[in-house]
């Protein structure tokens, strides 16, 4: 029963492992520097890109399909409707197949029926509309997506029922000095929202594209102020709010007690006991017993006065 059970766990281990690599082979495959925010894009997907930057974000997705792309991943065909200021030579640079590339630069009012045609025949089609798309559009050309396995990139208006959506939120140029200098390379951070993305606002930095052309991931550098500081030799280190320093020699020296105030005048009066009461009005009657034993023996000790009549006639010499 045991080994039954063991083998049954393995088999559905092994059944889970075949499907997740599955789902991850039907994926189209996106550059391994946008992995980190878009693992791969699922077919039959409306994918938005939008904001400073969605052209580049554009040329990284075509530059992904056509190397990485196809049934064989070594390349799959795309499509670019309605950007004729499309760099192709920017997206070879990211890795794109030139060969793979179809170009349709002003297919005017009849953008959805030219659309609605490269659906069915490439893996990806990017396309900027020259108008917002209508509600008919919309359905008809996400329903020829969902059909053929096509990723549907949308830029410079908003779709309804869009997965993914990419957008850069910073970015840098790197390569111009003072009034001087030459554009080599900028420094973007990417983030991935709606339903279909692997996680809540997830981002990643990039270069886009990079010194060479490519795209690469980038690490920002960290202040020195947040970098760790190490002790110095001879030290170490304590817990809680005790800085660190050398070891102390000897016992520890004991701190004085602290000194007890001394009160000057009057004290403040504050709630007594009984025992309080009952010294201060024996004190009271000490007090008013020695008053009175002192005015008698001050009485005694003053002497009596005598008046004496001096007889008539006599003067006192």
């Amino acid at each position: 029963m045991a080994d039954a059970a063991l083998a049954k766990a393995a088999l559905a281990n092994a059944t889970a492992l075949g499907l997740e690599t599955a789902s991850r082979l039907d994926l189209v495959p996106v550059l391994p520097a946008l992995r980190p925010v878009v693992p791969g894009l699922r077919p039959g997907s409306i994918v938005g890109v939008a904001g400073a930057g969605a052209a580049s974000l554009g040329l990284a997705l075509v530059a992904g399909v056509s190397r990485h792309g196809g049934e064989s991943g070594t390349g799959g065909w795309c499509a670019v409707v309605g950007m004729p200021e499309f760099g192709v030579a920017a997206a070879v640079g990211m890795g794109a197949a030139p060969e793979r590339l179809l170009l349709v630069d002003e297919p005017d009012g009849r953008w959805p029926d030219v659309v609605a045609a490269l659906i069915e025949a490439v893996d990806l089609v990017l396309v900027r509309p020259p108008e917002r798309p209508g509600t008919a559009a919309v359905r008809r050309l996400t329903a020829l997506a969902r059909k053929h396995g096509c990723v549907l990139t949308v830029t410079g208006h908003d779709w309804p029922g869009t997965a993914v959506r990419l957008r850069i939120d910073q970015a840098e140029w790197i390569g111009l000095g003072d009034g001087h200098g030459r554009l080599r390379g900028r420094r973007a951070r990417i983030v991935a929202e709606g339903r279909g993305a692997p996680g809540a606002g997830r981002r990643t930095w990039v270069w886009l594209p990079g010194p060479d052309g490519e795209v690469a991931p980038y690490e920002p550098a960290v202040p020195a102020d947040l970098r760790p500081v190490e002790p110095p030799e001879g030290e170490r280190r304590t817990v809680g709010r005790r800085t660190a320093g050398p070891h102390p020699v000897g016992p520890p020296t004991a701190a004085p007690p602290p000194a007890t105030p001394h009160l000057i005048g009057p004290q403040t009066a504050g709630p007594r006991s009984v025992d309080q009461e009952a010294v201060e009005r024996r004190a009271a009657g000490s007090l008013a017993v020695d008053q009175q034993t002192t005015g008698a023996r001050s009485a005694e000790s003053r002497p009596a006065l005598e008046v004496v009549r001096e007889p008539p006639g006599e003067d006192v010499a």
